[in-house]
């Protein structure tokens, strides 16, 4: 065996990144001795800035400096090269150009440095010699054990330890205090913005890492640790690309079921999608296919920055809630209609009070407010009627969180009526405060001290209501999905079967394949001569079907390559003839069915994510439609079902407006064989089974394609990390 292969082995042995292995990461945040490799008093120098806003965050470590000239930065300690540093640093920042990285790895290793942060550019970035270089640095901290951060990255902020290794001009950031937020991004503008609203807006974090070009620690070590830190209540996650799906998914999964992780997602844009493409790989789409890992997983995905910021806020600060029963509370009617509707179409309950309560209210306060939630105080309303109303139908225990919105300009809603609304609120319920103009900022700078979250409109703070109602609703798992047996097909001769051929098979010999299986598909003649015809019509009998039939077809509609509804012997040559003169030996006679509702089935493998099944609704016009359900795999029964339910075509299976039910419990099963044959067989780039038409006790595939993994691929691990 070569070294080179026996290396290639050992990374997949250790690279946590792979492996998953837990790796120790206190010493990038809360180091006890910090170097600055690259540090100089030089107008510019990054280095020199880090080390200042370390000094201006009163970090109590030790921070010592290096660099050739031994010039001092900030009265900094500063040795003139690695060997000169203590054996008491813990980590090191790297403020150097890129050539100069790789040869300070040995000396840092035997100086006990283990961890490092690389500041520096000028890696993968840049293009083929840049990747170069970062594969050796890789390779090289693999075997001496050196875990990374970046390249080409901010580094880290932890708010309670008072450190960060940003490069920014202190007077240019605006820093959290310390809090329940941890953040994870790719981007370290992206970061530096979130950590500057995130302050503005009185939202306190834990820790921030910006990881870079990813060469070692990602977003899974980044989720795994915040996950397991007591002092994080909430996971904000900004990626462009996914490291390795498979195991992102598992990661992910895991740690939203114990932390809501809040998720937005850059790069959403689809560029180059062939028309030619099969249905399956065109509708698989890599920002839908994202979109089912959120689902999937119980990730929470926002767009934007401020929505962002909305769900970091309402998350760190307030309880899950009960249920979705919402008590609406403003001194604005509008405004209360306006935030009913919201709720509602967010799915969120606004129920009236009981009529006794009703009655109890309206016995207290003017005949003219309305207490059939939404509650309206009408401008008239007082601090103390607002604080009392909300205070006395959050007891009555018919309501499961409280959206209370204030419109400034009346004189009885004022500021003042902050210090209520803390002492006095209940604290095992949600609260979400919507406040506007120059209410805003005096209300928030009481209220965020005692959790409760303000947000600059109405809207935004149902909408952080929402989010809390959707994070309740995946730990409680609100599925209609019952368990049920269902039939199976043969999955026995899908193995091995395409290695068979040696070229892509065409629609007829994946249906015999699925005959073998016993998915039912029509019968099917091949009609080489009009000697065939005969056998053909007597074989399948009328009407029947002809159909051009070959591997690189993709739609056979557009090109005019299927005949439907043919009904004799003389429209059956007829037909023939004319198709076989354009495809001569390729033309299919196929048994017509009866009409049926079209479905789509299909399965892609995207190199991020690995396979990935999809469903919706089928035929010709399934692009159009794009009622499409996708599945990242493996996937559960209750997942596909799940998944089933939200599709548009659902409600035609149980049954649209009295007519019958549709076989549920066969397209279920067909889409297990699918999956099966998805997964075991690496060698699939695509499939689709279009239309897949379902009856009322059975089904039938009426179009199968297949597409294989292109040869540059073979051999070549899909969702493993890149580098």
């Amino acid at each position: 065996m070569s070294k080179l292969l026996l290396n290639e082995i050992e990374k997949e042995i250790l690279h946590p990144a792979i492996t998953g292995k837990k790796v120790d990461l206190h010493p990038f945040f809360a180091p006890k001795s910090v170097a600055i490799i690259g540090a100089s008093p030089r107008k510019g120098n990054l280095g020199k800035y880090i080390a200042q806003n370390l000094l201006h965050q009163k970090y109590d470590g030790t921070v010592i400096t290096v660099h050739p000239s031994g010039q001092a930065v900030a009265n900094c300690p500063v040795v003139k090269d690695i060997h000169s540093l203590p054996k008491t640093v813990d980590l090191a920042v790297v403020a150097v150009s890129a050539s100069k990285v790789l040869p300070l790895l040995q000396p840092l290793a035997n100086q006990g440095i283990h961890h490092l942060i690389i500041i520096s550019g000028g890696f993968s970035e840049t293009g083929e010699a840049g990747n170069i270089l970062q594969k050796q640095i890789q390779d090289e901290s693999l075997r001496l054990g050196i875990h990374i951060i970046g390249p080409n990255g901010m580094g880290v902020f932890s708010a309670p330890d008072r450190f960060n290794s940003f490069f920014l001009k202190p007077e240019e950031m605006i820093l959290p205090q310390p809090g329940s937020v941890a953040f994870i991004s790719q981007s370290g503008a992206f970061l530096m913005q979130m950590l500057n609203h995130l302050g503005k807006r009185r939202v306190g974090v834990h820790r921030a890492v910006n990881f870079g070009n990813r060469i070692d620690i990602g977003e899974c070590e980044l989720l795994e640790e915040f996950a397991r830190d007591p002092e994080v209540r909430v996971i904000g996650l900004y990626l462009e690309s996914v490291q390795d799906g498979p195991r992102f998914m598992d990661t992910a999964r895991s740690v939203a079921s114990r932390k809501p992780v809040v998720i937005l997602k850059g790069g959403k844009a689809e560029r180059g999608r062939q028309a030619a493409l099969a249905h399956s790989a065109s509708l698989a789409g890599s920002y839908a296919i994202f979109r089912a890992a959120c689902e999937q997983t119980g990730m929470i995905e926002v767009n934007g920055l401020e929505q962002m910021v909305d769900a970091l806020q309402i998350f760190s600060r307030q309880p899950q809630a009960r249920s979705n029963r919402i008590l609406v509370v403003s001194n604005g009617g509008g405004m209360g209609v306006l935030l009913t509707d919201l709720c509602e179409q967010a799915g969120l309950r606004v129920p009236e009070p009981s009529q006794k309560n009703q009655f109890v209210l309206k016995g207290l306060y003017p005949s003219y407010y309305s207490f059939r939630n939404p509650i309206d105080l009408t401008g008239s309303g007082t601090n103390e009627q607002c604080v009392s109303i909300v205070e006395y139908l959050l007891m009555t225990g018919e309501y499961d969180a409280l959206l209370l919105v204030l419109l400034p300009g009346t004189e009885g809603i004022t500021s003042d009526i902050g210090p209520m609304l803390k002492s006095r609120l209940p604290k095992n319920l949600p609260v979400s405060v919507g406040v506007y103009g120059s209410l805003y900022d005096e209300l928030n700078s009481v209220l965020h001290e005692s959790g409760i979250p303000v947000f600059p409109t109405g809207e935004r703070a149902a909408y952080g209501l929402e989010l809390l109602v959707r994070q309740s609703r995946w730990i409680k798992n609100g599925s209609s999905f019952k368990e049920e047996s269902y039939p199976s097909f043969d999955e026995t001769p899908t193995q091995n079967w395409l290695r068979s051929f040696a070229t892509t098979p065409h629609e007829m010999q994946i249906k015999n394949l699925l005959d073998r299986c016993n998915i039912p598909v029509p019968k099917h003649f091949h009609i080489l001569s009009k000697k065939d015809i005969y056998w053909a019509a007597e074989g399948i009998g009328f009407p029947l079907t002809l159909k051009v039939v070959a591997p690189d077809i993709k739609h056979k509609t557009e090109m005019k390559g299927i005949r439907l509804n043919v009904t004799d012997e003389k429209s059956l040559i007829l037909e023939w003839e004319a198709l076989n003169t354009d495809w001569p030996g390729q033309i299919w006679a196929e048994q017509q069915m009866p009409a049926g509702l079209d479905l789509m089935v299909g399965a892609h493998r995207d190199p991020q994510f690995g396979p990935v099944l999809l469903f919706g609704t089928g035929g010709s016009y399934v692009e159009l439609y794009q009622d499409i359900a996708r599945w990242v795999l493996p996937v559960t029964d209750e997942e596909i079902f799940t998944g089933i339910e939200k599709t548009k075509v659902w409600d035609i299976i149980q049954g649209f407006r009295g007519a019958p039910k549709l076989d549920y419990k066969m397209l279920l099963a067909f889409l297990k064989w699918v999956e099966h044959w998805m997964i075991s067989e690496p060698n699939i780039l695509s499939l689709d089974f279009n239309p897949v038409r379902l009856y009322e006790k059975d089904l039938v595939v009426l179009d199968a394609k297949i597409t294989q993994v292109p040869l540059e691929w073979k051999g070549v691990r899909t969702c493993t990390p890149n580098t």
